[in-house]
């Protein structure tokens, strides 16, 4: 076990885990390209070469650890400053070298944050996915579960000994324990993978976005639940479902499509940030959002403070419906004659 490295700088310092080289070459081995230093240098050529050619055989070989270069050892930061100063190049070389140079090193740190968010923005899409499935799932089961209990007459035994509000609260609450437990259990492949030292790899600030994922799908259920459960209420049959929850599973395919075609492409464009402060598209758009790197965190802040507030308003409106919509039976219900008695 070896982690003096972490003290070196700044990049070994961030870096998640204990700092444990490879262990040393057993024995001749036969590559296509060899590099001999694991430093900055070394790494960026074995990445850029395993882009083009994937079918290469790349060894880097290290005699300390990976990033222990001249760079990795003084502070690892990233920087577009080059050792000579502009006016000198300028003076030797001429201006237009000397801006090509400038705009050379501005185009590399770039290309360092790119290519750092790039794991991290497929852990945002993949996180994406994952959610608007589970919301679609639970909402559907809460609705099933709601009508079926009206169909059966089961509500009004149960509203014998529990008011509608409760009655709600449970069932939203069972169902939505039920699918966190699913999600959760989606999660126990990619664990096992990175334990068992596969070459699956999740980036260290992707960890926090799942994390936050968890949130959402909380923040989520909470704003949608109730309103599943509300229009289930309106229906006679649990056949009738699909037709009484149209309305709000438009919403959670139009607010994931804007998620996964605009916000991906433009995560600080016009209509991802407003979308992702929108309550009712928030909970499907701002995790991919955030995973792009680019997000105020008083953005991220403003926008849970919105879906929490909503899903307060929306569960009171939505107990109005469940309490009348359970008490008629007989026939489906239009939503505008509930809100009206």
């Amino acid at each position: 076990m070896v982690d003096r490295y972490r003290s070196c700088s700044f990049w070994f310092d961030e870096l998640p885990g204990e700092l444990t080289p490879r262990d040393s070459l057993h024995g001749p081995i036969e590559v296509d390209v060899a590099i001999v230093g694991a430093g900055y240098t070394g790494l960026w050529t074995a990445y850029y070469l395993a882009k083009a050619d994937d079918h290469l055989r790349i060894a880097v070989i290290e005699k300390a650890i990976a990033g222990f270069g001249a760079s990795g050892r003084n502070g690892g930061w990233v920087s577009p400053a080059f050792s000579v100063p502009a006016a000198r190049v300028a003076k030797r070389y001429g201006r237009a070298a000397a801006l090509a140079l400038q705009q050379a090193m501005l185009a590399a740190v770039d290309e360092v944050g790119r290519v750092a968010d790039a794991g991290r923005a497929a852990v945002g899409f993949a996180v994406g996915i994952v959610l608007y499935l589970a919301l679609i799932l639970a909402g559907s089961s809460i609705a099933t579960a709601v009508a079926t209990e009206k169909s059966t007459r089961i509500s009004e035994v149960l509203l014998a000994v529990l008011k509608p509000s409760q009655l709600l609260v449970g069932t939203v609450l069972g169902v939505g324990l039920l699918a966190l437990v699913q999600i959760a259990a989606l999660a126990v492949p990619v664990i096992i993978g990175l334990i068992s030292g596969s070459t699956l790899v999740v980036p260290a600030a992707a960890a926090g976005d799942i994390g936050l994922a968890v949130l959402w799908f909380v923040l989520g259920m909470m704003l949608y639940a109730f309103v599943f459960a509300a229009l289930a209420t309106l229906v006679e049959k649990p056949t009738e479902i699909g037709s009484a929850t149209m309305p709000i599973n438009a919403l959670l395919i139009g607010s994931y499509l804007i998620a996964v075609t605009i916000t991906v492409a433009y995560p600080n464009g016009l209509a991802s940030v407003l979308a992702s402060l929108f309550p009712l598209s928030a909970p499907l758009v701002m995790p991919i959002r955030w995973a792009s790197g680019l997000v105020p965190p008083w953005q991220l802040a403003l926008s849970m403070t919105l879906v929490a507030a909503s899903a307060l308003l929306v569960a009171a409106f939505a107990s109005r419906i469940y309490a009348r919509g359970l008490a008629r039976t007989g026939r489906r219900l239009k939503l505008r004659e509930v809100l009206r008695d």
